[in-house]
């Protein structure tokens, strides 16, 4: 700290020229030093340059953006398949509509996929089982970067809090020359310069200070316990984010092999729709059809044309999700591997329940919170209280007029508050509102904790139904339209009836895999309702194959 006096004119005459130049030679180093027109532009991190930028939105101009399969297929179809559904999705995978043969094969070991040999020479997009989509996903997301931020933010904080319980030690300086009417310098810690004779009294003191809290009533203690908790219940908000970005990327997951199923039937549907109207048409030519029914037929072509269009758009929006979760530009291919199981229910309600109470982060981040509120309202009862600290200081005054030589000085001081306008009684009235809300926040999140377990659980029941009640219709769809088309052979069946059955079949199908996948995504909510990592739902769907 220092300190320049502006003395009358007739008194700089006869002040001490050591001195005079100290202070001249400072004053334009300490302008020039905080002057604004020097400050230069810190360095932008490489994410937000214009490279950066660029890195993180273009795709590659080698790259398939429109690729022509987003899910391949492991194995044989799973035996949870009806067999005539089975062998329909084999042979859309052998032959695509528009689209020459294609073979895609893959493996999955341990969570690993290997390539999918293609026929095509275009670039191998990248193929990602879920446990490879969430192990991604958990090094590259955004969001997961910016809570491990959040905790090194608090991790700071915490520091700060824990420093005055450490000592303080401080470098002081003075100089300056003053009239003979005036006492050197301003008083220290431990005292003031005096003065030796009369006259114009120049002087240059340093002083090196110590001072250490010895008690506050808890106000220090308040604040860094305070600290403390704020960091755990970052802590424990990585925890839930790590989960939550688990499970977002295995419910995109499974959209998007819901996306490329409802595609795969749809492109079934059209090419059966197809088929119809040309032997209608053929019909009619040999007089035998209506021309109505050749209308009905035409209007069920362009139906599925257009279901396949929605089809298409919604697969690739999916796969546009699932990149944006894992941290990937949305536009990159991605292929994902197939999951046609259906694991085993999770459990009672009760037990899940019991799991979420004892797992879920949110319970112990609701507690930190609590004691956060709490520590705060004690370090804001301290604040009536007074601080009793120690001071030391040791230094050297140099100058005219003044007494030289070494200073040293201690004290025990007490700094006790008597008024500060209300300041101390409305910092002590939000502790308490603080402390009221957390309490309530608390009540909220285990209200939040139950409805999510009830909400999951309710929705594995019921998709469990639904797959029952899908296949046993894709079944009878099925034998339905054979029994139709002997019929129709026969002359006893109409096209439109034909036209009737294969819509009938299109919706079977389609309910089974929104069922199909719908179940699975249920069962992914449900771990992450009671607080695990998805690794419990990939160890299911590995026990289940």
């Amino acid at each position: 700290m220092a300190r320049f006096a502006l003395p009358w004119p007739l008194t700089c005459t006869v002040a001490v020229p050591r001195v005079t130049g100290c202070v001249l030679v400072s004053m334009p180093l300490l302008l020039v030093a905080g002057c604004a027109c020097w400050h230069r532009p810190l360095p932008s991190p490489t994410e937000v340059t214009q490279a950066g930028v660029a890195a993180r939105l273009l795709v590659p101009p080698d790259l398939n953006v429109n690729p022509a399969e987003t899910v391949v297929k492991h194995g044989e179809p799973s035996q949870s398949l009806p067999p005539a559904l089975a062998a329909s999705a084999v042979g859309l995978i052998a032959s695509p509509l528009g689209q020459g043969p294609l073979l895609a094969a893959a493996s999955l070991v341990l969570g690993r996929a290997e390539p999918s040999l293609r026929t095509s020479g275009e670039p191998e997009p990248a193929t990602f089982a879920l446990a490879d989509a969430i192990a991604f996903a958990l090094r590259n997301s955004p969001r997961l970067r910016s809570t491990r931020a959040a905790i090194e933010r608090a991790r700071g904080q915490e520091q700060v809090a824990f420093a005055p319980f450490l000592p303080q030690v401080d470098i002081l300086g003075q100089y300056g020359v003053v009239s003979s009417t005036l006492a050197p310098g301003i008083p220290g810690n431990e005292g003031f310069i005096l003065a030796s004779t009369f006259g114009t009294r120049s002087y240059a003191q340093t002083e090196v200070g110590l001072e250490w809290t010895l008690y506050d009533f808890g106000r220090t203690g308040g604040r860094y316990r305070q600290a403390v908790a704020r960091e755990r219940i970052t802590e424990l908000q990585l925890v839930r984010a790590d989960q939550t970005v688990e499970f977002d990327v295995a419910a995109a997951y499974l959209d998007v092999l819901l996306a490329r199923a409802s595609r795969r039937v749809q492109e079934d549907a059209v090419r059966r729709a197809e088929a119809t109207l040309d032997d209608t048409v053929a019909r009619r030519k040999g007089g035998v059809a209506l021309r109505e029914d050749v209308l009905r037929a035409e209007v069920q072509l362009s139906e599925s044309r257009e279901a396949l269009v929605l089809a298409r758009e919604g697969e690739f929006n999916a796969v546009a999700r699932l990149n944006n979760v894992m941290g990937r530009n949305a536009g990159l291919p991605l292929e994902v591997i197939d999951l046609e199981v259906q694991p085993p229910l999770p459990g009672a309600l009760p037990d899940l329940l019991a799991q979420a109470a004892t797992q879920r982060p949110e319970v112990g981040l609701a507690r930190q919170v609590v004691a956060a509120a709490q520590e705060g309202r004690q370090a804001a009862r301290a604040e009536f209280l007074p601080r009793i600290f120690v001071r030391a200081d040791a230094g050297h005054t140099d100058g005219q007029n003044v007494i030289t030589g070494w200073q040293e000085g201690a004290g025990l001081h007490i700094d006790a508050p008597l008024y500060s306008g209300g300041r101390h009684r409305g910092e002590l009235r939000s502790a308490e509102a603080d402390i009221e809300a957390a309490v309530a926040d608390a009540q909220t999140i285990l209200d939040a904790i139950s409805l999510q377990v009830n909400l999951a659980y309710r929705g594995v029941v019921a998709a469990r139904e639904r797959i029952e009640l899908s296949r046993t219709a894709v079944v009878q769809a099925q034998e339905n339209l054979r029994l139709v088309r002997v019929r129709y052979r026969n002359g006893n069946a109409t096209p439109t009836d034909i036209v009737d059955s294969e819509a009938a079949l299109t919706r079977s199908q389609q309910r089974f895999y929104s069922a199909t996948y719908t179940y699975l995504a249920a069962l992914a909510r449900v771990v992450w309702a009671v607080g695990q990592p998805q690794d419990a739902f990939l160890a299911k769907v590995a026990a289940s194959k």
